[in-house]
């Protein structure tokens, strides 16, 4: 609706004009009236209307008067001039302040609607004209921002301040920010239309920045470095309900700040390759020069490095006695070792498919429960790739070996010590160590080597043994050979074998084989 401000002395003409004419038909709306010059000029700076029509005749300040006025604010507003009798000279006078017509009272409604429908059509033609105007100059800014940018591209740095200079952005401070939308990588062209016109509105229209788009990616060159937790955040809120009146998500990148034209082009590409690497780092947090890849490194447990298989052992005991716990701490120590050792997104995800999947595939040794849930399985491995960051592919495998552990029964009804020892019934052959299951069960060494003596009446690698042995004892009653059973028992030298199978049942395996053949 174009805005209409009437200004008139005589009271029944300002309403009788309001009355007559279909105002919202021709697509106006009167905003106010006005009694005087004075009063017209107050209410145009209040609401800035498209249309005056304006009494000539006036106390005080007059018509003509008031036009050369509102002239000298408002070269662009259209003025319709109203007046009692047929005034030549003043008609010649009004022209010179290029109105858009003169009417007499009793203003005709025919005649006036005329008029309003050409004045109309007239402004729609100049906000359409202001419209390409503005788009070809923020094409040519744009296409300045995108050669600047390329790194194929080597301005001389007269003719780059030249150009900053015509495009509006000779200033002071730079910084780049980018805008990367979540969950794709190619956007619909519609969506990132949106998001462009919404960080227009947010950005440029406020005189915040110049917004363009580049390699897929949408950008914002900014004037006011943010450099403080708290500017941060503020402008990270300010790009999110920008994507959120979008209808998308997305991950804002800071390059650093940078104060001469040719150095700009480094705060892009700061920017840029924070933008490559988001899967590392914390989501829901703007990405900037100084931020931390995936947190870690506290410990010295945490600066090791990545050991698959030692890592697996250790997932599936923490798994197998239900220590939610330490299976996160594993998986966060894995996933720092991982990015210390600068893995790829797509490496990462792949070794975290073959830690879980031997976990499970361990645990479907002994618990059988599990084979039923190899549906549930396939899913949750498929959907590690859909992880959007580390931390999430942390949170989603942790979550997975949870379910495992309820799965598996051991959700933490069972007191330590009674699953310490179904633990080792279990995985007898395995290279278990006290300190293994300290580590699993978060107690010093020394002081679960005294539970467990409290709690069997035997040392922790005497009970192992004796576990083995009677193991080793079903084994030889079924016929298999000496060398065999120490194997399959957890010995890897027979001769120890031999020596702990006398010590403890007090004959050789081969004596206690052929006691049993008579």
């Amino acid at each position: 609706m174009m805005k209409v401000l009437i200004v008139d002395d005589e009271p029944k003409l300002r309403e009788g004009l309001k009355s007559i004419v279909p105002w919202t038909e021709l697509g106006y709306r009167v905003v106010d009236t006005a009694a005087n010059g004075n009063e017209a000029l107050e209410k145009h700076g209040k609401y800035d209307p498209d249309l005056m029509l304006i009494d000539i005749r006036m106390p005080g300040m007059d018509g003509l008067q008031l036009i050369e006025a509102i002239r000298n604010l408002d070269s662009e507003i259209h003025l319709l001039i109203l007046s009692g009798y047929a005034d030549f000279d003043y008609a010649k006078r009004a022209i010179s302040h290029r109105v858009d017509g003169y009417l007499l009272k009793p203003v005709d409604e025919d005649e006036l609607s005329k008029y309003l429908l050409q004045i109309k059509e007239a402004i729609v033609q100049e906000q359409e004209r202001k419209a390409l105007n503005r788009a070809a100059s923020d094409m040519s800014r744009e296409q300045f921002i995108q050669t600047w940018f390329n790194p194929e591209s080597k301005p001389d740095p007269a003719a780059l301040r030249h150009m900053a200079e015509r495009s509006g952005l000779l200033w002071n401070h730079y910084q780049v920010l980018l805008v990367h939308h979540n969950g794709s990588d190619e956007p619909g062209e519609e969506t990132d239309d949106r998001l462009k016109n919404q960080l227009i509105e947010a950005f440029e229209e406020n005189g915040r920045g110049a917004v363009f788009s580049m390699h897929g990616q949408l950008g914002i060159l900014m004037p006011t470095p943010v450099l403080t937790a708290g500017g941060r955040k503020e402008l990270l809120q300010m790009v999110e309900e920008a994507a959120s009146r979008a209808g998308t998500a997305i991950t804002a990148s800071l390059g650093r700040q940078v104060h001469c034209l040719e150095d700009v082009a480094d705060s892009y590409r700061c920017a840029k390759e924070r933008i490559r690497e988001r899967f590392f780092y914390a989501p829901g947090e703007m990405l900037f020069p100084e931020s931390e890849r995936f947190a870690g490194g506290n410990t010295d447990e945490e600066r090791q490095p990545y050991d698959p298989e030692q890592l697996m052992d250790q997932l599936y005991y923490a798994v197998d006695v239900g220590n939610v716990e330490v299976q996160q701490k594993l998986l966060h120590t894995a996933a720092y070792a991982m990015v210390n050792e600068d893995y790829t997104e797509e490496r990462m995800k792949r070794a975290f498919v073959e830690l879980l999947t031997g976990v499970h595939n361990k645990l479907m040794q002994h618990h059988t429960e599990l084979q039923s849930r190899t549906k549930e399985y396939s899913d949750r491995i498929a959907a590690i790739f859909r992880q959007r960051t580390a931390y999430d592919l942390c949170r989603h495998s942790s979550q997975f070996l949870e379910e495992l552990i309820w799965q598996a029964g051991n959700g933490g009804r069972d007191q330590e010590m009674k699953r310490i020892m179904d633990l080792i019934q279990r995985n007898y052959k395995e290279n278990i160590k006290l300190e293994t299951l300290a580590s699993i069960f978060n107690y010093n060494s020394a002081y679960l080597g005294k539970m467990f003596k409290n709690t069997t009446g035997e040392y922790f690698n005497t009970y192992l043994d004796k576990v083995r042995i009677d193991k080793a004892k079903d084994f030889l009653k079924q016929g298999m050979k000496v060398y065999q059973v120490a194997e399959k028992v957890g010995y890897t030298n027979v001769d120890y074998f031999h020596s702990k199978f006398k010590k403890y049942v007090g004959t050789s395996p081969s004596n206690f084989r052929k006691k049993l053949d008579l």
